[in-house]
């Protein structure tokens, strides 16, 4: 994924868990599905 779009403010450690969220992942799929589309308009 793209590391650099975590959030600085938070902890590494609470980060890495964000990242291991079914509902962090379903957010994030749902973003790259969105940029697909708008990128083969």
């Amino acid at each position: 994924m793209n590391d650099h779009e975590t959030p600085t403010a938070l902890p590494q450690a609470e980060a890495v868990t964000a990242w291991q969220t079914p509902e962090y992942e379903v957010v994030e799929t749902a973003l790259e599905v969105t940029a697909y589309r708008r990128a083969d308009r």
